[in-house]
């Protein structure tokens, strides 16, 4: 059943000052609680004993001191009422906003609370929301990585994880690094959709950091180093590999997931493997690189593709996405994962054009793209701006970044904290503020040579 509505969230920068009420969901559903949650200062504040028990954890109140200690999985969270010092497992961290009393009601910050105990903070500026996702959340989540003119697409569900494809050879480090921040500690399956670089490319780094139950692959080889460096990875690791035929089933939690496409063919792009995700009444249909070949052979076999939000094939190109397939998928929402300024010219104005009406989210213009369903709505959400709902007759330039709740930075003044040393990874194409995040082979460097390299932010710890 088609949804009607698809909520869209930005995934804010930067943060407005004031304090005003906003709405909580943990893993998809409201939380209903006595006072309302508001942003006071630049952080979103909750009430203490609610999202503790909506994150499982065990919480207990100490009156005398008025500091409340949760517990969960060996994890500890400490916070006191009036205190800019907090603990996780014993070590102190700094809070922008301690917690406080709001109305007789103990409020505590939802994302210093919630990422404590390894939980995924969301904010919907639109309605003033706060979306938070568990470890195990069963609602599907899909995150569109921001990997340049590349593919990376991360699914999570039921406490499981797929990753389809992993950039270029140079984002390896990138898309491993945002497999960490979002939880990753395995994959159930890792797919590389078809042997091109910009699919592949990262793939044996992830199956060198994580544990990966199964490698999918198309039944097509190439021969070249980077196809080479994922069978070492393959080998090297001994995860096992199939190879999906057309009908084949997957499940990631309570999400089901099933192969719409994998045939042979001449072009390396229409062996891509094609997969639909359905998770309740919602649906996300994802294309690979594969081209109208694929898309009218999928329509001979009469498959339903009809879906909620369609993964646009090759990057937006016009070999992809033809009127009559485009049709029966009659999508509410698609996302093109394509690279700012790409020498391929992608998107192409003519599948814009037949795109038109329906909002398009880029990659290249909205930076990482996080879709969460519930099973009924349908939620998207971007590092900067919003979908464009026409085909542009012009290059469009990304929507300034509104604030986001989360930095406790404001659009009026500098934006603080810019270290004076960055790190850069051997084959990375970002800086990194952390050099944790950045990985053991990073070096560090000033801003300034980073950015005369041509480098941008890592959208985990510089965005």
């Amino acid at each position: 059943m088609k949804k009607k509505l698809i909520g869209v969230l930005l995934m804010l920068c930067m943060l407005l000052p004031g304090a005003f009420a906003v709405d909580l969901y943990v893993d998809g559903s409201a939380l209903q609680t006595d006072v309302q949650p508001a942003i006071i200062s630049g952080r979103t504040l909750v009430p203490l004993r609610a999202i503790f028990e909506a994150l499982d954890a065990q919480v207990q109140w100490d009156g005398a001191t008025r500091t409340a200690l949760a517990q969960k999985d060996g994890t500890s969270v400490r916070v006191t009422i009036n205190s800019t010092t907090a603990y996780v497992n014993g070590q102190a961290y700094t809070l922008d906003v301690p917690a406080q009393l709001i109305q007789s009601c103990t409020m505590v910050p939802a994302r210093f609370v919630s990422e404590s105990l390894h939980a995924r903070v969301l904010w919907d500026g639109s309605t003033q929301s706060v979306y938070i996702l568990t470890e195990n959340h069963e609602p599907l989540a899909v995150d569109y990585l921001d990997v340049g003119q590349a593919d990376s697409i991360l699914l999570s569900s039921g406490g499981e994880y797929m990753l389809i494809d992993a950039g270029n050879n140079a984002d390896g480090d990138d898309v491993v690094n945002y497999l960490r921040q979002a939880g990753v500690t395995q994959l159930k399956y890792a797919v590389g959709t078809h042997a091109h670089e910009d699919h592949i490319g990262g793939m044996d780094d992830v199956i060198d950091a994580f544990l990966v139950q199964q490698v999918l692959l198309p039944d097509a080889t190439t021969n070249t180093q980077t196809y080479r460096d994922l069978l070492d990875a393959i080998e090297r690791s001994g995860v096992p590999v199939a190879v999906p035929q057309r009908g084949d089933t997957y499940s990631l939690g309570d999400t089901q997931i099933t192969v719409i496409a994998a045939q042979a063919a001449d072009d390396l792009n229409n062996t891509s493997i094609v997969l639909k995700a359905v998770y309740g009444e919602a649906s996300f249909l994802f294309m690979g690189d594969a081209e109208t070949a694929v898309e009218n052979a999928i329509l001979a076999t009469g498959t339903d593709i009809d879906c909620d939000v369609l993964k646009v094939g090759h990057h937006g190109s016009d070999t992809s996405t033809g009127s009559a397939f485009l049709a029966a998928v009659s999508p509410q929402a698609a996302v093109i994962c394509c690279g700012a300024g790409n020498s391929y010219g992608h998107p192409s104005p003519s599948t814009l054009s037949r795109l038109d009406g329906i909002p398009v989210w880029r990659t290249d213009l909205n930076g990482t793209v996080v879709a969460m369903t519930d099973g009924n709505s349908i939620h998207i959400m971007a590092d900067r701006g919003t979908a464009a709902t026409t085909a542009p007759s012009a290059p469009q330039t990304p929507s300034s970044p509104a604030p986001d709740p989360g930095s406790g930075e404001t659009t009026d003044s500098p934006v603080p904290d810019i270290p004076s040393v960055v790190y850069i990874t051997p084959t990375g194409k970002r800086y990194h503020y952390s050099s944790d995040c950045a990985g053991k082979n990073a070096s560090p460097s000033t801003l300034q040579q980073a950015l005369a390299k041509g480098l941008t932010p890592c959208q985990i710890c510089a965005a």
